[in-house]
């Protein structure tokens, strides 16, 4: 008996996450809406709605997805690195960051350029970005030790430059999306003049000069 597979709960959310990207990152989130998301995956509106609840749970949904593919991304890149410099680690990490960021530019605006005000939505954004910092403050943790010149605890230290480092890459991110000729590998050397001279000396990294 011939006739489509019918796609489990979990399958047919990857399908609709992944014509909803697209959608979103054209029109935004205020312009897009649940038919055309519907009519991009292939579905009625109603089934739509049987999975997601409403535009805003959609859409943090979406924010969830791209945001852990972006930070399961540079996280694995860090733990992949076994030896090397402060340094090296550090523009691996940010190098990670653009490189995702430059092949996935749906991914960028939903991540870094679009700010709805849905408390579902910013609910979203706010958890992700808790949990770059907490791997990003992982990271800063394999620093054998820090010279700050207040007196911290080390976790706290590394809590602070990992939200340091996290908003100005942030920044720099959504200053890219409007300045475009630039390379990742050039926005790395930039993100290393802005941050690297000043986390080179807290880290004690050698090659710093």
């Amino acid at each position: 008996m011939s006739g489509k597979r019918r796609l489990t709960p979990e399958n047919r959310r990857a399908v609709i996450l992944s014509a909803a990207l697209p959608v979103f990152a054209e029109s935004g989130y205020d312009r897009a809406s649940m038919r055309a998301v519907a009519k991009a995956a292939g579905i009625t509106t109603p089934v739509l709605y049987d999975h997601f609840g409403s535009k805003a749970d959609l859409y943090a949904a979406l924010v969830e997805a791209e945001a852990d593919a972006l930070i399961a991304a540079w996280e694995q890149a860090g733990l992949a690195m076994r030896e090397g410099s402060v340094e090296e680690l550090f523009r691996r990490t940010i190098g990670t960051i653009y490189e995702w960021v430059a092949a996935n530019e749906a991914g960028w605006r939903i991540v870094f350029l679009d700010s709805p005000s849905d408390p579902a939505v910013r609910e979203a954004h706010r958890r992700r970005q808790e949990r770059a910092t907490a791997v990003l403050a992982a990271q800063f943790a394999r620093v054998p030790s820090l010279r700050l010149s207040v007196d911290l605890t080390r976790e706290r230290a590394d809590d602070f430059l990992a939200e340091a480092a996290k908003w100005t890459v942030n920044a720099i991110a959504v200053w890219w999306w409007g300045n475009r000729d630039l390379s990742s590998d050039q926005l790395v050397a930039l993100t290393a003049d802005l941050l690297w001279r000043g986390l080179g000396q807290v880290t004690g990294d050698s090659d710093v000069h």
